[in-house]
This record gives structure tokens, C-alpha cells and sequence, in this order.
């Protein structure tokens, strides 16, 4: 299990504050997983060589 902790602007607050509400979610925590479940991503080291990353 991952924690991850987000500074929310007041719009974005209210973005999953709606969507909270129109799914019958109890949390915003559940809205925002669920949220994340519409997206795909790829992530790649930044700073570090691929060699060095995938060794």
C-alpha cells in the first residue's frame, strides 16, 4: 500500500468533491481511486540512466 498525500487547489477540491457526491462515495480518497482507475501511466526515471535503473 502506497500513501500519497496532494495539495488540492479549491477548484480541483471541488472537482472531487462533485464527483464524491454523485457516486455516493464516502471519502474524498475513495473518489480520487476511483478517479485514477480512467487513467494509464508509464513512468520513467528521470535523473538516471536506463542501464543504471534496470539493473
Amino acid at each position: 500500500m502506497v500513501k500519497i498525500q496532494i495539495d488540492l487547489s479549491p477548484e480541483e477540491d471541488r472537482i472531487v468533491e462533485i464527483y464524491k457526491l454523485s457516486n455516493n462515495f464516502k471519502t474524498k480518497q475513495e473518489a480520487i481511486k476511483k478517479m485514477l482507475e480512467y487513467f494509464q501511466v508509464e513512468i520513467k526515471p528521470k535523473n538516471v540512466q536506463n542501464k543504471e535503473y534496470f539493473k
